[in-house]
């Protein structure tokens, strides 16, 4: 069972997924396809997205 922040995360990132960019929908494609074997949810998938976006952002940042 969710709690309430679980389902408003959700609701969150169901709006952003939906009001995506094309390319950031093609990289949600192609993680979610890599990674169904491993049984991910989609929000697992985009939080990975998120985090590795905020990574590469950080260190380009540094230099």
């Amino acid at each position: 069972m969710s709690t309430l922040s679980e389902r408003e995360m959700r609701k969150k990132i169901d709006e952003e997924i939906l009001n995506a960019t094309p390319e950031f929908l093609e990289k949600l494609q192609k993680y979610d396809q890599e990674n169904q074997l491993n049984y991910s949810t989609i929000y697992e998938i985009y939080s990975t997205i998120i985090n590795s976006e905020k990574t590469v952002s950080a260190k380009s940042k540094s230099k």
